[in-house]
């Protein structure tokens, strides 16, 4: 008997600055199609999605749901999904991926109350908001947009403001009337959420695999079997994946010394550092440094970018 085949899983990884944790896809070409993906997949931060046109269904981990024009989504990381149009149309859609944490200010981030709630939206939660029960949460999100595309005098410091309300909006929201879904982080492939949330966050410090092994609750031998059946790598080269990712923000930002960068992300040596960034890139950090302004502004996956929309 032919065995089922099995779901592909895809660990999407949004490199954003620290300064301004927040990226930008739009335009017309941005289309979804209505034949449904056989990936599902998740992020390494908040997702929030403006559907232009057409409907369609997005199926968050098993819950098909769906959606219309004036819609907008909210899918925090550790949430399976994918998304899919209804027959023979071809939805567009605008996307933005950030990290609200970071992107607003710390005096408001640190001033608003029921922060639990927010980190809920931030990490584990999924909800479509229609625009005429929600007119609020699609203007905020559309400004949002609007300031990303067109980066308009001091746009920075507006969308900081604007996303600090958008998140208060949710909320309130949920205060008043739970209305998001939560994520099954014990399930499927965000079992291994409490490894990627805690590499998210420690990248730079020294640790060894079975540290992420115990924080998924499993003997290192399944972990890294597991580790690389979902994402497609051993965990060790994914760490050096991570440290270099952060390393070539820092090459393109700043003007800090090799060593200097080597340490901020995590290597004991400046050699050990030269030679994963070799691996990963073909050529070696300060090569990569005089060519960086040559590069594409956003390198979006350790496993499989999303740069363009799918052909399916």
């Amino acid at each position: 008997m032919r065995k089922p085949q099995k779901s592909v899983i895809e660990y999407r990884v949004y490199d954003l600055p620290d300064a301004f944790p927040v990226f930008y896809l739009g335009g017309d070409h941005w289309h979804i199609s209505d034949v449904k993906s056989s990936r599902l997949h998740f992020h390494n931060c908040l997702e929030v999605g403006i559907c232009r046109s057409d409907s369609g269904i997005i199926v968050f981990e098993d819950k098909p749901t769906p959606f219309r024009v004036g819609d907008v989504t909210v899918v925090s990381r550790n949430i399976l999904h994918t998304t899919y149009s209804s027959p023979g149309e071809s939805s567009l859609w605008t996307y933005m991926f950030m990290q609200p944490e970071l992107l607003i200010p710390p005096y408001l981030h640190q001033s608003m109350q029921e922060s639990r709630l927010l980190t809920e939206i931030e990490q584990n939660i999924f909800a479509i908001f229609p625009k005429a029960k929600y007119p609020q949460v699609f203007f905020l999100a559309d400004r949002i947009a609007e300031n990303l595309k067109t980066k308009p005098l001091n746009y920075v410091i507006d969308v900081q403001a604007l996303c600090a309300s958008f998140m208060i909006e949710l909320m309130r929201i949920h205060s008043d009337s739970p209305l998001f879904g939560k994520g099954n982080v014990a399930g499927n492939a965000l079992v291994l959420a409490p490894a990627l949330d805690f590499l998210h966050d420690n990248y730079n410090q020294q640790f060894g695999i079975d540290k992420l092994a115990d924080l998924c609750r499993m003997s290192l031998a399944n972990f890294r079997r597991v580790f690389r059946e979902i994402i497609g790598c051993s965990p060790l080269d994914f760490v050096h994946r991570t440290r270099i990712t952060q390393a070539r923000n820092l090459l393109r930002g700043t003007n800090l010394s090799m060593l200097e960068i080597s340490e901020r992300v995590g290597y004991m040596s400046i050699s050990s550092f030269n030679r994963h960034f070799v691996e990963e890139n073909g050529v070696s950090p300060s090569e990569w440094r005089k060519g960086s302004t040559e590069l594409p502004k956003q390198n979006i996956s350790l496993y499989s970018g999303w740069m363009l929309p799918e052909n399916l």
